[in-house]
């Protein structure tokens, strides 16, 4: 109808998403996608004491990197890495965080800073340590190199990291690679696939996250 509310996102947008969620099936086995959980902050999950420290910030660093799972990775703070790395940096203000690939000795950086959010740096976290995790597939995923970082974006979520994939963009003010609007419908297809309780997402989110949210699993749910 010409009244109706215009999708949230592009069918070819949602088509690329579904794909993803498949490849992630196919390439890491119906027994792991089957069993993902949806990660929250809570000590479930995260066994870092408080503080804003480095020992802190590798604690949760190996935290995440048990939950998806990869090897542990050093992390430091950007002030802390050699000169000869931070040319390489982009922005910090607007990136948080930024993955070094070595076959040896990857290094993960990230804004201390980011720390006095904790969502926002646990999102940033799993964001770089994702890059770990889908190294070896990056020509293979659907869309191949050039969405490689809307790939690694998305797979935070595919793995189960999609409340912080919500509120921790929001916390600092930066949409990251995907929109909110295709991040909210990629957790709306995480929990219809894994059969997961709405609630759990939407009473651990901020108001307009979950508002959003709301909207992309009726918008999902009519798209099936």
């Amino acid at each position: 109808m010409f009244w109706g509310r215009k999708p949230s996102i592009s069918d070819d947008l949602k088509g690329w998403i579904i794909d993803s969620f498949d490849w992630a099936n196919d390439t890491f086995g119906k027994n792991w996608t089957g069993s993902r959980k949806l990660i929250a902050p809570s000590r479930d999950y995260f066994t870092a004491g408080a503080g804003q420290t480095p020992e802190v910030a590798q604690q949760i660093a190996n935290d995440i990197a048990a939950l998806l799972p990869v090897a542990p990775i050093e992390v430091q703070p950007l002030s802390n890495l050699p000169p000869e790395y931070r040319h390489n940096y982009q922005d910090i203000a607007s990136v948080g965080g930024t993955y070094l690939h070595d076959d040896h000795d990857p290094l993960i950086s990230y804004d201390a800073a980011l720390m006095a959010t904790p969502i926002a740096f646990i999102n940033t976290m799993t964001h770089e340590l994702m890059h770990a995790r889908l190294a070896p597939h990056i020509e293979a995923m659907p869309g191949g190199e050039p969405v490689h970082e809307l790939s690694t974006d998305l797979h935070c979520i595919t793995h189960g990291f999609g409340l912080f994939a919500l509120d921790g963009p929001a916390q600092i003010g930066w949409s990251g690679y995907m929109t909110q609007e295709s991040r909210t419908y990629a957790l709306a297809v995480f929990l219809a696939r894994h059969d997961l309780n709405p609630q759990d997402a939407l009473t651990r989110l901020s108001p307009r996250s979950a508002k959003a949210l709301k909207r992309a699993m009726t918008e999902h749910n009519n798209d099936t």
